[in-house]
């Protein structure tokens, strides 16, 4: 039976990681939060953006995705720093009502930045010490959420890492785990396929819904998708149409049956396969991804995107020999035995699938290591 080695938290989730977050609730308190993360060892920091002049969808996906990060199970605790109590509370409301411990500092409280990055940095401290006590211990599979990514695509993505990256999809559900695939332009093309995979009516239909309703979207500006998707590097990697970009991308997530639609950053209520409605590009679908509660994200590219994030491990596979080589400061796992020396994609898998549980357990990435690392919350609205 396979397991993993991870921190437990008081909703009963499990970390593969054991760090104290350093939230900026908005973007005129990040030069605080930044200084604060920046002095105190064992911490990440998640800027705010926006937030201030948010209204109605917008502001609140906000707050739900901000406070969906620091509830990852990788994050032990929160130190949320505002401008004012008010905002820094409504964030400070959703994490604490996990059990999860958090404390809050507001600039204009404390008597400027100064005093704000002195009084933060004491808190951080120590809540880096409480956490450091927790110690881990052995985990089923089925305490692991698992994002599949794709990013910087080519023709290998779709022939070899893509369907390397589903084989560890299929057996993470097949012990009980819970895996979301994502990027809802990636569809288009070949929704249907997709869809057939679907549970029941109910689920196929809210998944058609999804990608049907971006594509309207993204028509209504005006927008040739011929022209954005394949994306010029992807073009240069050898792909041809969106269809074809499409089947690849399908790939990682295997074959297992879509239980489940999410809206952007919302956790998934129960176990299995689950597609969630968000924008293509890395960071942002990342952010996605780690603020539903994956605690690690296998990213497959074919010519190269080194991108990793601070909440949610990123680990980054390649099947094509020249990215595996000339990228290779940024690669984490390479299958290039699928087109070289015809390793079975179900042996590549498998060899990935035990490196994905090596860093369930510890093992550092590459983005971890050289701190290649960034987080964004996407925007469905303007500020007021």
């Amino acid at each position: 039976m396979h397991t993993f080695i991870g921190y437990e938290r008081a909703d009963g989730s499990v970390g593969t990681r054991n760090v104290v977050a350093i939230a900026s609730v908005m973007d005129n308190s990040n030069p605080v939060a930044r200084a604060v993360a920046g002095a105190v060892s064992g911490t990440v920091l998640l800027p705010g953006l926006y937030l201030r002049g948010q209204i109605g969808r917008d502001r609140e996906i906000t707050l739900n995705a901000m406070a969906g990060l620091c509830l990852n199970p990788n994050i032990a605790g929160v130190v949320a720093i505002g401008l004012e109590p008010i905002t820094t509370g409504e964030l400070s409301e959703r994490i604490s009502s996990s059990g999860k411990p958090v404390e809050s500092l507001n600039i204009q409280m404390a008597g400027g930045t100064i005093n704000a990055i002195a009084e933060g940095t004491r808190l951080a401290a120590r809540m880096v010490r409480e956490v450091s006590r927790i110690r881990p211990r052995e985990f089923p599979i089925s305490k692991l959420m698992v994002g599949v990514e794709c990013g910087g695509s080519d023709t290998t993505s779709g022939l070899s890492s893509n369907p390397a990256v589903g084989v560890v999809a299929d057996r993470i559900v097949a012990a009980g785990g819970t895996v979301i695939i994502s990027e809802t332009s990636e569809f288009f093309g070949a929704e249907h396929l997709f869809a057939q995979r679907a549970r029941d009516p109910a689920v196929k239909e809210q998944f058609l819904q999804r990608v049907a309703a971006l594509e309207k979207e993204i028509k209504a500006q005006g927008i040739d998708l011929r022209g954005s998707n394949p994306s010029q590097d992807n073009i240069r990697g050898g792909l041809t149409t969106i269809e074809e970009k499409a089947l690849g991308a399908m790939a990682k997530a295997g074959k297992s049956p879509l239980v489940g639609v999410l809206g952007y950053g919302e956790r998934p209520r129960e176990p299995g396969l689950h597609f969630m409605a968000a924008p293509a590009p890395a960071v942002e679908n990342l952010t996605a991804l780690a603020a539903a509660g994956c605690q690690i994200c296998v990213f497959s590219t074919g010519i190269g995107n080194p991108i990793g994030h601070p909440v949610s491990t990123i680990v980054k596979v390649t099947g094509n020999r020249n990215t595996a080589e000339t990228f290779a400061d940024n690669i984490d796992f390479e299958v290039t035995g699928i087109l070289e020396r015809n390793e079975r994609i179900e042996d590549a898998g498998g060899r990935l699938f035990e490196y994905v549980l090596s860093v369930a357990s510890g093992e550092l990435t590459s983005s971890e290591i050289l701190d290649v690392r960034e987080t964004m919350i996407s925007r469905f609205g303007t500020s007021m």
